[in-house]
């Protein structure tokens, strides 16, 4: 699987932009290429909150 994370000098986004970025995507017809990006983004927005979810799990 690869990294979720943004190459070294690259700024990490932020959970309410990944967040945003999600509900943008949604908004376009279904393709192969969207799923894709979503998947990517779902695993950059686990990688940023699993500090606060498994506190509360």
């Amino acid at each position: 699987m690869p990294s979720s994370l943004p190459p070294c000098g690259h700024c990490c986004p932020s959970a309410d932009a990944i967040n945003d970025a999600i509900r943008r995507l949604m908004a376009e017809p279904d393709t192969p290429e969207r799923r894709d990006r979503y998947h990517q983004l779902l695993a950059q927005w686990c990688t940023l909150t699993v500090h606060n979810v498994e506190p509360a799990a």
